[in-house]
């Protein structure tokens, strides 16, 4: 039986014209190093939506590409990412798994310059 829709996971937005961040190993050890790699909120236009990807960009190796395909590459969680966009200042913080890559992706939106998240507006 389906979740009801409240508890069912946001739809994720379009990401066309999103930042996109793939974590490096040592940017994914905790709130503070995931915070540290996002761009400032303040230097981005308000409303740009910014997405952090939920695996580790691991450097190449033959190890990392077997791991890869079998499914085990290394993930950040939902929670520290989502963590880290609020302390890094980002607004309207969402989570859900893209219907089509299966990914489940982090987003926010950089605040407008008084911090009121009501008045960021999704990019189209």
């Amino acid at each position: 039986m389906p979740a009801p829709p409240e508890l069912r996971d946001p739809a994720p937005p379009r990401l066309g014209g999103a930042r996109t961040i793939a974590l490096a190993p040592l940017e994914a050890e905790g709130v503070e190093t995931i915070a540290r790699a996002l761009p400032d909120p303040e230097s981005l236009p308000v409303g740009t939506l910014v997405v952090i990807l939920p695996v580790v960009a691991e450097p190449p190796s033959l190890a990392n590409r077997l791991l890869a395909a079998f499914g085990r590459a290394r993930g950040v969680s939902r929670a520290l990412r989502c963590t880290a966009m609020v302390a890094r200042g980002y607004v309207r913080v969402g989570a859900a798994v893209d219907p089509d890559s299966r990914a489940d992706l982090v987003w926010g939106y950089a605040p407008p310059p008084d911090g009121d998240a009501g008045d960021a507006t999704e990019p189209s």
